[in-house]
């Protein structure tokens, strides 16, 4: 029997708050750390935070905001990979909130790991090619190992 359109949007949207649910927790855990970081820290990335070096995902946020902007091209200089996580994203809401399967295909599976490893793999280029001149691929000299690094040479030295 097929589902008429009103019926789908239903039924996806229902699945959509039931998820919610589930996660309000996590959710709120996300935001939370998001609104601190955004306030009292310098970087939402933990890797930049503690260590200075960027890690294979940094920019990906910055690609995504230029990408709601249309901003086709600088998304893509920003960190290519933002179009392989929208079409996992869509695919991934297509089959949970459209086609309403409670797991993913296997395939999916093997998508999402495969574009890891690629991404590994680009950022190891990008290490190479860029670090440390070219945004995202920036030392950040206010991290926390440096400072606690440089805090036990002081007392280490008295």
């Amino acid at each position: 029997m097929k589902r008429s359109f009103k019926v789908i949007i239903l039924e996806g949207f229902q699945q959509f708050i039931k998820d919610i649910k589930q996660t309000k927790w996590a959710i709120i855990a996300i935001i939370a750390y998001f609104a601190f970081v955004r306030k009292f820290i310098f970087s939402m990335c933990p890797l930049v935070m503690i260590t200075g070096y960027p890690c294979p995902s940094c920019g990906l946020t910055r690609a995504g905001i230029r990408l709601l902007h249309l901003d086709f091209g600088g998304a893509w200089r920003m960190h290519p990979f933002i179009y392989g996580v929208v079409i996992l994203v869509a695919v991934f809401c297509w089959n949970r909130y459209i086609c309403l399967r409670q797991r993913q295909p296997k395939n999916m599976k093997l998508l999402a790991g495969t574009m890891i490893v690629f991404l590994v793999v680009f950022y190891i280029y990008r290490m190479v090619r860029y670090f440390p001149t070219q945004p995202p691929m920036n030392y950040y000299s206010n991290n926390l190992f440096l400072r606690y690094w440089h805090a036990l040479m002081h007392l280490l030295n008295k």
